[in-house]
């Protein structure tokens, strides 16, 4: 007998456990190959990982309330509007409406980290400040997919090189080799993925020239598809939360947003 009530109590352990993981509401998080939010490093020879800022901010929010269980969906810059639309995934986190979101059927959350990008050019005595002024009949690298203030935020690939003589990358990285060798004169980057590169290899620093000014300053929110399972009013819940709690600060300075 005792036998019995010891299987009926384990018995209903495991429904109510069962019962409450599938009473969180899944939210499928989209996100692109981005340093430092998202990147994909290598495990081993066969096998690679993601990782960066969003990765860690949707672990923070599962670790920290049980209503939702966000979950990584892999896109691109280019697809994400159509991925978003078509339910690939619910929101994106460290989005602007700026970039390309007008008239799409998104919300954003409120203001929650600050960023920026700056220009790189290749260091000379020739060069100051003011070499950034005018970016007339010199040439500009840039990502595939994304937005600059100089340009008016339009990201049309054709548009950025007939307009802007843009030569467009792929990622972060391949920015760097021909402003230092003088194949482009000008490159857009990230102001976060620039110092976590410089920590990387600081014998560039000084062969950079960096400007003062920014291209544009990022307002990073969380953009959600209006009518999908959480709203932009839930974000910010989850957002006083976490910051009230001192872990959002936490994060951010993980990752050298702020000291």
């Amino acid at each position: 007998m005792i036998a019995i009530k010891k299987i009926l109590m384990m018995f209903m352990v495991i429904i109510f456990f069962s019962s409450a993981a599938f009473s969180e509401t899944i939210v499928k998080v989209g996100g692109y190959i981005f340093p430092p939010f998202v990147e994909k490093i290598k495990v081993d020879k066969i096998n690679t990982k993601l990782q960066g800022v969003t990765l860690d901010l949707i672990e923070l929010f599962n670790n920290n309330q049980k209503k939702y269980r966000f979950i990584f969906v892999e896109t691109s810059p280019k697809r994400r509007y159509k991925d978003l639309k078509y339910n690939f995934f619910d929101t994106l986190f460290f989005e602007s409406i700026q970039w390309g979101w007008q008239g799409k059927g998104v919300e954003a959350s409120r203001m929650f980290l600050k960023g920026g990008e700056v220009y790189i050019a290749s260091s000379s005595p020739e060069k100051g400040a003011d070499y950034f002024d005018s970016f007339k009949g010199k040439s500009i690298a840039g990502l595939l997919g994304y937005h600059y203030g100089f340009a008016g935020f339009d990201a049309d690939e054709t548009f950025l090189k007939k307009t802007h003589n843009m030569t467009l990358f792929t990622k972060p990285k391949m920015l760097f080799a021909p402003v230092l060798k003088n194949r482009i004169n000008i490159a857009v980057v990230t102001d976060s993925y620039l110092k976590k590169y410089i920590a990387k290899h600081p014998q560039i620093k000084e062969k950079l020239l960096i400007s003062e000014k920014y291209d544009q300053v990022y307002n990073h929110t969380i953009l959600s598809r209006k009518g999908s399972s959480i709203s932009a009013l839930d974000f910010n819940a989850l957002l006083d939360a976490m910051e009230k709690k001192g872990l959002l600060d936490q994060l951010w300075k993980s990752h050298g947003f702020i000291k």
